[in-house]
Order: C-alpha cells, then sequence, then structure tokens
C-alpha cells in the first residue's frame, strides 16, 4: 500500500517524523509537506502567489504553500499516482469541536478525502507531546486492521490521541464533533493594535455527551467521522405571498 502523508507544521516537524516511522516498516509512505507551519490555515490555497517545491530526496517533498496545496500538488503532480491512503499529522494539540474548522491538518486529509482517497487525520491530546511514537504506532495498527477500507466515501477519520504510553491507550471510541458555547478568547498584548489568541481547547461545551471533547478528557481516542458535504438536506425556500 501507497501511503501520502502530510501535516500543517511543516516537513521537519516531530509529529510527521514520528508517523513517517511508524508507517514505513510496513508500507511505501510518501512525505510532501509544507516548508513552514501552517497551524490554523484551514483549507487555504496558495493561489496568488508561486508555490515553490523542493525534493528533499527519495519521498520526500517540501512545499511552499498550505496543506491542501500539499495535497493536491502530491496528486496532481509529484507523485505520478493516486496513493491508497492518505494521513496528516501528527499535529501537537487536540483537531476538536470548533477547531476541526480551522485546522490545517484536517484539511488536508479532506483534500485527499475530496478525490476519492481514504483519509486520516491525527492529533496529539497535548500541545507539547512526550509520546508520539505511542501515537503513531497507534494510528499504524489501525491501519494495520483495516480501519482506513471502512471511511465512508466523502469523509475524514480524524483521531484525537491522549498524550500517554501505548499501554493507557485502548480502543477508540467514535464521537460527534462537539461544538464550544463560547469563542476563542484574545490575548490583549496593546488595547487596539495587537492581539494574540489564546487557548481554546478547554472552553466549555454546549452539549459535551458522546462529544470528540469529552472522549479525549476522559483519557480516551476519539474517533470522529467529519463529512465533506455542507448541504442540508430537505430545505426550501418560502414561497413568496
Amino acid at each position: 500500500m501507497r501511503i501520502l502523508l502530510t501535516n500543517d507544521d511543516g516537513i521537519g516537524a516531530p509529529g510527521l517524523e514520528a508517523m513517517e516511522a511508524a508507517l514505513r516498516s510496513s508500507w511505501e509512505v510518501y512525505v510532501v509537506a509544507p516548508a513552514a507551519h501552517c497551524s490554523g490555515s484551514g483549507h487555504a490555497l496558495g493561489l496568488y502567489r508561486d508555490i515553490e517545491v523542493t525534493n528533499t530526496g527519495g519521498r520526500y517533498w517540501s512545499v511552499g504553500g498550505t496543506p491542501a496545496d500539499c495535497v493536491k500538488l502530491a496528486i496532481r503532480e509529484l507523485l505520478g499516482f493516486i496513493p491508497d491512503l492518505a494521513v496528516s499529522g501528527i499535529n501537537p494539540g487536540p483537531n476538536l469541536a470548533n477547531n476541526v474548522h480551522y485546522s490545517g491538518t484536517v484539511a488536508a486529509a479532506s483534500e485527499a478525502a475530496f478525490w476519492g482517497i481514504p483519509a486520516i487525520a491525527v492529533s496529539s491530546g497535548s500541545p507539547s507531546p512526550s509520546h508520539l511514537g505511542c501515537a503513531a504506532e497507534y494510528v499504524a495498527g489501525l491501519i494495520r486492521s483495516g480501519v482506513h477500507a471502512s471511511i465512508p466515501p466523502d469523509s475524514v477519520l480524524n483521531l484525537n490521541i491522549p498524550d500517554a504510553p501505548s499501554c493507557m491507550l485502548g480502543p477508540p471510541v467514535w464521537t460527534r464533533t462537539g461544538r464550544f458555547s463560547q469563542d476563542a478568547p484574545f490575548i490583549v498584548l496593546e488595547p487596539g493594535r495587537s492581539y494574540r489568541y489564546g487557548r481554546c481547547h478547554e472552553l466549555p461545551l454546549r452539549d459535551e455527551t458522546g462529544t470528540d471533547v469529552e472522549a479525549l478528557r476522559a483519557g480516551f481516542v476519539s474517533a470522529t467521522l467529519l463529512g465533506l458535504d455542507r448541504s442540508l438536506p430537505g430545505f426550501s425556500m418560502p414561497q413568496g405571498g
């Protein structure tokens, strides 16, 4: 099996290296990742600039663009084939609740899923993880069990894995995407002039039951299927009188 591996933290990120090491022992792994950090870029594209690509040796490409750019270039120009699976991560810090809409990690996996490739987004529960190797081996084990074959079309498997030793990681809990009841806070650096986003992973939820946030907070691996079709069935426009 040939796997496309990407991320949003850059080609030298520890999470990417851990994931590549875990996958390459069993499969052909092709790494196409951003040259620079792209967290929070969502599904942005580099439409108005040249996108520089550097082959850093063998099956490794560094891309001066976004995570979505990386996947598009891999499929259309760089690999010369359609990969059997795409894996995005491991991201340091979870991608849960509202944050899945902003996540470059999730966006890269979503771009692959748009083109019919089974796709998995992988995030650690800690912004400063100590057990990336354990998380990577966990994902490799799920792939060996065939989890990618059960991902429905037009969807992404979003995994959030506690930062813990392998012996503490049980079977994944299937969850729904939570929704924070408050927006991300700002840190005021200079009133009216300079701000920074504060942490938003621990915000309260509208309803925590059965969510990705609840599972991760309880120490479980959260597995959520994210659909790509954003249309809502059954809606009809009101008729004018």
